[in-house]
C-alpha cells in the first residue's frame, strides 16, 4: 500500500492542505501519515526544567492536532495515523520519510504567511527530499490547491 506523508502544524490554517492530503489518499487508496515536528531551540537560554516542560507541552499539542486530522481522515474513509517528533524540521521529515518508506509527501504552504515557509524554501525542501530519500513524488499545496508537483527523475 502506498504511504503518503503529510507534515502539518495542525489547526484551522492547515485544514485545507490536510484535506488535500486526505483526498489524495482517498483517490490512491493509500495510507496517510500526519507528521508534527516541534522545535524548542528558541528556549535554549532558559533553564533545563523549563525547556523539558515546554517540549512536553508541544508534544501534547502536536498529538492533539494530529488526532483531529486523523479523525477527519477516518470520517472520509481514509486510514491515517500520526507521528510527533522534536528537532529540526528538515531532518525530522527526512528521517520519517526513510523510516516509513513514504512514496509521496505533501507539503503545505500555510494560509498565513510565515518567514520560513516560502515557495523557495518548499522547492528546496522538495528537491532535497527527492535527492536524499526514496520518495518518488512531492506535492506542494496552498489552501488545498496544488501549486507544484515534483517527481523523481528516472536515472
Amino acid at each position: 500500500m502506498t504511504k503518503i506523508l503529510c507534515p502539518t502544524r495542525g489547526g484551522a490554517p492547515s485544514s485545507p492542505n490536510q484535506d488535500r492530503a486526505i483526498a489524495l489518499a482517498q483517490e490512491r487508496e493509500a495510507e496517510l501519515i500526519f507528521l508534527y515536528v516541534s522545535n524548542a531551540r528558541f528556549l535554549n537560554r532558559f533553564s533545563s526544567p523549563v525547556l523539558v516542560d515546554i517540549e512536553t507541552e508541544l508534544d501534547e499539542l502536536g498529538d492533539f492536532m494530529l488526532a483531529m486530522a486523523c479523525e477527519k481522515a477516518a470520517k472520509m474513509g481514509v486510514a491515517a495515523r500520526s507521528i510527533v517528533r522534536r528537532g529540526d524540521f528538515r531532518q525530522a521529515l527526512r528521517d520519517v520519510v526513510k523510516e516509513e518508506q513514504a512514496e509521496v509527501v505533501t507539503l503545505g504552504m500555510p494560509s498565513q504567511g510565515t518567514g520560513i515557509t516560502t515557495p523557495e524554501y518548499l522547492k528546496e525542501l522538495a528537491e532535497g527530499l527527492l535527492a536524499e530519500t526514496a520518495v518518488s513524488e512531492i506535492l506542494v499545496s496552498h489552501q488545498g490547491e496544488i501549486l507544484e508537483h515534483f517527481w523523481r527523475k528516472n536515472t
